[in-house]
């Protein structure tokens, strides 16, 4: 009987945890310049409104103290259409003097039961909060003489992803390429060298940690997830990959060792 009392509480005060640990926030940072002015891009993923329950103020404040040159958003953030106000709400909050843009990702595809008209209303009440969508398709900034395309291909499994069409919306004299998508399993379809990075979520750092990569050997299917490339800062078919592991969680608001993400990318 003292055993089973010794698991109960064990497993309570684990709970306890994991869901405590989804209101923390990792601050992730990747340098890939030395430059001490470089085009600083922040990175978010996978909010899932239904179960984020990191503090917009956390979030706010890394914004305000970082001065990004653009944020992106690389999918997932509804699971319902009604959590749509909630995420236009967040836009809202984190709107500052930088550039945003998204792509959407599955869930929110699905969210909208992949209907045309039901696509194009979120888009729609996106880009009226100032929000570039990017949906195989580009917009180029420029910093310092310097020019990036900002790319957004849709996501791999709703294939609606239409590469070459992404890539021909792009400006093509000596710009840097920035390309997001929400599966990185997206790099197999990009030829290789065609985009100098490729900013992803969906495998939210594996969310729930177990020993040996269980987590992603049982619940994922991608190649890259199979290879051990499931987060972080990778360089891959001649492309830097970074994958964000995101700041919500999915089908229960837990996370053990995954905590929830902004990435701070310093780029040449």
């Amino acid at each position: 009987m003292n055993t089973l009392y010794f698991i109960l509480f064990l497993t309570i005060l684990a709970l306890v945890y994991m869901r405590y640990e989804t209101t923390t926030l990792k601050v992730g940072r990747v340098c890939f310049t030395e430059n001490k002015n470089p085009f600083k891009v922040i990175h978010l993923s996978d909010l899932h409104m239904k179960f984020l329950n990191v503090d917009i103020n956390k979030v706010v404040k890394v914004l305000e103290t970082e001065k990004p040159d653009l944020v992106v958003l690389t999918g997932d953030y509804i699971d319902n259409p009604k959590h749509i106000p909630a995420f236009i709400n967040f836009l809202e909050d984190i709107r500052g003097d930088y550039k945003i843009c998204l792509c959407f990702g599955n869930h929110d595809y699905k969210a909208l039961d992949n209907n045309e008209a039901s696509i194009q209303e979120f888009k729609e009440l996106i880009e009226n909060k100032g929000v570039s969508v990017l949906l195989n398709s580009s917009v180029c900034i420029e910093k310092n003489s310097r020019k990036y395309n900002i790319i957004g291909i849709e996501d791999l499994r709703s294939k609606r992803y239409d590469i070459k069409k992404a890539l021909g919306s792009c400006n093509t004299k000596g710009c840097t390429n920035i390309a997001i998508s929400h599966n990185p399993d997206i790099i197999f379809q990009i030829p290789a060298g065609s985009v100098d990075y490729l900013l992803c979520g969906h495998f939210h750092g594996g969310q729930i940690w177990a020993p040996f990569d269980f987590e992603f050997k049982l619940l994922r299917h991608e190649k890259l997830a199979k290879m051990g490339i499931t987060k972080g800062s990778h360089r891959f078919n001649n492309i830097n990959l970074y994958i964000n592991s995101g700041l919500g969680n999915v089908c229960v608001p837990l996370r053990f060792f995954s905590p929830p993400e902004i990435s701070v990318l310093h780029l040449p």
